[in-house]
């Protein structure tokens, strides 16, 4: 049975080229291997999480990048939600079958759905998102209830990098299409076991 063409539109850390060429283990080049393209409807907000006291099989955990101590936290990362007429700037790869297993593990806080249709541009394929798992959207709500829920400064300067990359106008749409976090950004470091 032959496998269908998969893509997969990036619109926070999967934004950075980099990061996913080391993911990857493949070099991208512009234009033939990803393409800036439009979401229609969404929103990009911070409103998923990790319980970082939890320990899970080859997952990642945080620490104090100066203590080196795992924080009791919840540690915050990018979503999207559903908003009309509002469209958000990202970036949209090819991936292989085995590529698209390894990243729905590491998208472990999130789901992978279809947005074919709801693409500034046509796909031959599927093109899949990720968007955060209702448990994971919880884990962010027992965070603020706590005054436990945090951001990695790594995390947001990789994304908000990332956009600044794409484009001034790329990153003024970041800028005006993601809502702004109201909770810490902190010094810390990853660390998988």
């Amino acid at each position: 049975m032959a496998s269908s063409t998969n893509f997969i539109f990036g619109y926070g850390s999967l934004v950075s080229v980099g990061n996913l060429e080391q993911y990857l283990q493949r070099q991208l080049e512009p234009n033939a291997d990803y393409t800036i393209c439009s979401l229609k409807n969404w929103r990009r907000c911070w409103d998923v999480a990790m319980n970082n006291n939890i320990d899970l099989p080859q997952y990642k955990y945080y620490r104090d990048r100066q203590t080196k101590v795992r924080l009791d936290c919840c540690v915050t990362f990018l979503n999207i939600y559903p908003v009309p007429k509002q469209n958000i700037l990202g970036i949209l790869f090819q991936v292989f079958d085995n590529e698209l297993k390894s990243l729905d593990l590491r998208e472990r806080n999130y789901q992978r759905i279809d947005i074919t249709k709801q693409l500034d541009l046509a796909v031959e394929g599927k093109a899949w998102t990720y968007v955060g798992l209702p448990a994971a959207k919880q884990r962010y709500q027992t965070g603020i209830e706590q005054n436990k829920a945090v951001i990695s400064r790594d995390y947001i300067d990789l994304v908000q990098n990332a956009h600044k990359s794409l484009g001034s106008k790329e990153f003024a749409d970041y800028l005006a299409t993601t809502e702004s976090p109201n909770i810490p950004i902190i010094d810390l470091e990853k660390y998988t076991p």
